[in-house]
């Protein structure tokens, strides 16, 4: 027998591993409500970012620039609801299109992202259109 043996064959309490972890709880919702992270943010953003410069040049051209809107169902909803319906109107869809890239990529990660780049490019026609009329307009000064 050697120095610090115990004739028990019993561990000492100096070499027991002790869990110093908690017990697990359960979750205090059940996993089905958990959200998951998104998987297109940095698309997400600048689509948000487009509809923002969307609303911003479309106030500028109608308000301050005297322009008239040329899409067909923009005008209906400015005209019966005014600016914050068109705020409300533009970022309803964009909400629209977030959700159902997500929905869709549960099952079809491919059609998603194609949806959210169509989604970007539709997004972003617009605000060239209006950035164009703009430059257009300041880089010719009516006629006196």
């Amino acid at each position: 027998m050697t120095a610090g043996d115990d004739s028990s064959g019993a561990a000492r309490p100096s070499q027991a591993k002790v869990d110093s972890r908690p017990p697990l709880k359960p979750s205090p919702r059940p996993d089905f409500l958990g959200v998951p992270p998104l998987r297109f943010q940095e698309q997400y953003v600048w689509l948000v970012f487009l509809g923002g410069m969307d609303v911003m040049f479309t106030w500028f051209i109608l308000e301050r620039r005297g322009g008239r809107e040329v899409n067909p169902v923009a005008k209906e909803v400015i005209d019966a609801w005014g600016l914050w319906g068109s705020i409300a109107f533009k970022f309803s869809l964009i909400v629209f299109v977030i959700v159902a890239c997500e929905w869709i990529a549960r099952d079809k990660p491919r059609t998603a992202i194609r949806l959210i780049w169509f989604a970007l490019i539709v997004s972003v026609l617009p605000v060239i259109y209006s950035a164009a009329l703009l430059i257009f307009h300041w880089m010719s000064p009516p006629a006196l």
